[in-house]
């Protein structure tokens, strides 16, 4: 079965459950998938459940599914990435946070940083919360991923930090921090990225009394949206991509 039949549907599901899709996917079930009633599909529920389906309503706006048969869990991944990232504006944040999953991320930390040039009110949030959610999920419909990786609100990078499992490792990225090794023997590595205008001198410090690997790109100076796809890749080619 192509990764790409393949749909995040939230809950618990059962052979013989009837499911509705929504109308995005069901026009890009039904136009680009090009599928008809009868034809098999995958459905996971983000937290390691997959279970194979066939359509049983081919309608470009409101197609149904029927489970078939729930096939073995897979486990959550250990020893992954995790990002820490200040809120950036529109779509670069959309980027950021698409990419962080395709590359495996188990954790992404919105950070409220000193230099941040967003700063969401309580109604804005929760409907950034749940739009970012919907570009998890379609990530991992891309990537094949049965596990969502946890999206939580903002904080300050000191909260964050504070917050973090001893077993946690974090990683920053800074032009005065130290060569990137090319070997990393980094277990749960957390990449923090900062705003566009940077960490501010607070934060540094608090990075530095934290003893946070710092690591730098030569001359390199990337985009905060660009950021996090390198990073995490750089990280997971240093420990040779486990899973």
């Amino acid at each position: 079965m192509s990764r790409l039949n393949r749909f995040y549907i939230a809950g618990a599901h059962a052979p013989g459950d009837a499911l509705q899709l929504d109308a995005e996917r069901s026009n890009y079930l039904c136009r680009a998938l090009r599928m008809s009633e009868g034809d098999e599909l995958d459905i996971f529920d983000g937290v390691g459940g997959l279970y194979r389906c066939k359509v049983s309503l081919a309608h470009q706006r409101r197609a149904k599914v029927e489970v078939l048969e729930r096939q073995p869990p897979e486990p959550k991944p250990a020893n992954g990435p995790s990002l820490a990232i200040a809120l950036l504006k529109g779509q670069a944040m959309d980027r950021a946070i698409q990419q962080a999953t395709e590359l495996g991320a188990q954790h992404i930390w919105l950070l409220q940083g000193a230099r941040s040039n967003l700063t969401l009110k309580e109604d804005r949030l929760a409907q950034k919360m749940g739009h970012w959610q919907r570009i998890i999920a379609s990530a991992c419909e891309q990537c094949g991923q049965l596990w969502l990786p946890s999206l939580h609100e903002p904080r300050a990078v000191a909260d964050c930090l504070e917050q973090q499992a001893s077993e946690v490792q974090p990683i920053v990225f800074e032009p005065e921090g130290d060569a990137m090794p090319s070997r990393l023997a980094a277990y749960n590595p957390l990449i923090f990225v900062g705003p566009e205008g940077g960490w501010s001198d607070t934060e540094k410090q608090l990075f530095q009394r934290k003893n946070v690997a710092t690591y730098r790109l030569g001359s390199t100076i990337l985009r905060a949206e660009t950021m996090p796809a390198v990073g995490i890749a750089l990280v997971q080619q240093a420990r040779g991509w486990p899973s």
